[in-house]
């Protein structure tokens, strides 16, 4: 028998909003045999929840709403401490002799601050800060220039797209800001988004270094379908990064 509170749709409101900001996923036939309550019931709350803005519905039940992005400039002192091991897994992929494409972002930042001077190693990358700490590294660096985007630190606009569609790399390590598995690799600004697509297309393979937290995420735009993933670093656990590996990403657990 229901729990008589779980009859008002605020008090179930309010539970499920709970679980969505302790980050789960919500499933709409589980909550109903949970709460004891019909299928349509359990939809039209997480309606509800969307309606205000506080959850977005996919097929079958509900996800987070993702926060707004905060400026790189604000971002980039942040401790990364649960991120080392996505960057320790990530820097074997990166061997002497290599060009690689490091994208703008806090992860690319680290990674570059880890990365060692190997022989005959070229970075390619739009963002100035990734560049000074190759410089300071002594690693031979082309920095693409253009407009600035506070939300990255990086280069985007026609010049810098145009600057990439001339570059070659073995190795692109994008910006993340959502990968999803239906809607692929997406980010939150379309300037950027953009630029990220001539990024990816510059380079040999494309290597995702994407915490646990951004998967199942979706961004405003769209830059890569999973299909063309070929690497995944995450530590999110094999359940979650399934979906990817049967569509032909390898996956490298941290």
């Amino acid at each position: 028998m229901a729990d008589l509170t779980l009859n008002n749709p605020h008090v179930r409101q309010d539970l499920l909003l709970s679980r969505l900001e302790g980050g789960e996923q919500l499933v709409a036939t589980q909550l109903a045999e949970e709460f004891d309550i019909s299928i349509d019931t359990i939809r039209r709350d997480l309606l509800a929840l969307e309606d205000r803005g506080l959850a977005r519905r996919v097929r079958g039940g509900a996800l987070p709403v993702r926060s707004a992005a905060i400026p790189f400039a604000q971002r980039k002192n942040e401790p990364q401490i649960e991120h080392d091991r996505l960057i320790r897994a990530s820097l074997p992929l990166i061997h002497a002799g290599m060009s690689i494409i490091l994208g703008g972002g806090t992860t690319q930042t680290h990674l570059a601050a880890k990365l060692e001077p190997l022989e005959n190693l070229f970075v390619i990358t739009p963002a100035p800060a990734i560049a000074s700490i190759m410089l300071e590294k002594g690693i031979a660096t082309h920095l693409v220039g253009g407009r600035m985007s506070p939300w990255g630190g990086c280069a985007v606009g026609a010049d810098a797209e145009a600057a990439l569609s001339n570059l070659a790399a073995d190795l692109a390590f994008p910006a993340i800001c959502g990968l999803d598995p239906d809607f692929g690799l997406s980010m939150d600004h379309a300037d950027e988004a953009s630029m990220t697509r001539c990024l990816i297309r510059a380079a040999s393979e494309t290597v995702l270094v994407c915490a646990a937290e951004k998967i199942g995420q979706r961004a405003r735009h769209r830059i890569l379908p999973i299909p063309g993933i070929t690497k995944i670093v995450t530590d999110a656990d094999e359940r979650l990064m399934q979906p990817f590996k049967d569509a032909g990403a390898e996956i490298i657990h941290a």
